[in-house]
């Protein structure tokens, strides 16, 4: 189950990274490539995991309500 805070810090903490090695790569002197890559790669996994969160949650939320209209449309109604 995917919470909002979950997923709201995920975001935050993948942005963290890739701005990290952002800075990684533009400042550090003769290890940029060492320090700068992972953290960037990291940081753009968790991206990534996040915005995937956030779309399987919509498409299952989706899923859920055309189910329940198909459900609904099936009933009989009792008069």
């Amino acid at each position: 189950m995917n919470t909002a805070s979950g997923v709201f810090f995920t975001w935050l903490l993948g942005l963290i990274f890739v701005v990290g090695g952002i800075v990684f790569l533009i400042f550090l002197g003769d290890n940029n490539l060492l320090f700068g890559l992972p953290y960037l790669v990291i940081g753009l996994f968790l991206c990534y995991g996040a915005w995937r969160l956030g779309r399987s949650a919509a498409r299952r939320a989706a899923e859920e309500a055309a189910a329940l209209e198909d459900e609904g449309e099936s009933t009989p109604s009792v008069e």
